[in-house]
């Protein structure tokens, strides 16, 4: 057994302060596929084609109560269908989270702060629309940029900054229900179609 490291935290505080109508959310699914490509032959064509797979990464499961998460589970997907489970209770102070490999050994617990899984990022209620541009210098002095944009909902629409070393331009087109809630976003690396997200809801 050992203290759990919840690298998920930021994902679920970025999920849980994209949301409207809170209030109205009992539960929701929100899941990453990683979008890969594949050659396929055809035996009436010389020329191969391309076939779009999808492969899940990601599994993010909440309950709400009148606008507050109560519980979340977070699957993560590796390779030969092996699988991490934390499982979230949450209260007014902090988070109980279980850890669990293979979806179902249980392999250590821990108690954390709520506040990193909550806590809505800087400017939140005023990003509607605005392009925020962030100049700074790495370990090296060297100058660099940061540009992100948002839609008027709020949603990061346009995120282009580095990344290990490397700068990417990461892009997101959203749909939505009529709750003004994402129900998918396409994830663009540079272009390249990456990653697909969907979010199922529950309401009241």
């Amino acid at each position: 057994m050992w203290d759990i490291i919840d690298i998920y935290s930021i994902h679920i505080s970025r999920l849980f302060n994209s949301l409207h109508n809170k209030e109205l959310i009992q539960g929701l699914i929100a899941q990453t596929f990683t979008i890969g490509r594949k050659e396929i032959s055809k035996w009436y064509s010389f020329n191969k084609a391309i076939e779009e797979t999808r492969t899940i990464k990601l599994e993010h499961k909440l309950l709400l109560s009148n606008g507050r998460i109560t519980k979340c589970d977070t699957i993560s997907y590796y390779g030969n269908n092996l699988s991490t489970l934390l499982v979230r209770e949450f209260d007014s102070t902090y988070v109980h989270i279980k850890e669990y490999r293979h979806q179902v050994e249980f392999s250590g617990s821990a108690t954390k702060n709520i506040t990193p899984y909550i806590e809505p990022e800087e400017n939140k209620g005023n990003l509607a629309g605005r392009t925020i541009i962030s100049n700074w210098e790495d370990d090296k002095g060297i100058k660099k940029q940061t540009i992100i944009k948002y839609n008027d909902l709020e949603h990061v629409i346009l995120c282009d900054a580095w990344w290990n070393g490397k700068r990417i331009k990461k892009e997101f087109e959203y749909q939505y229900d009529s709750h003004n809630n994402w129900i998918e976003c396409k994830e663009y690396h540079d272009g390249n179609y990456v990653n697909l997200h969907l979010c199922q809801y529950k309401y009241k």
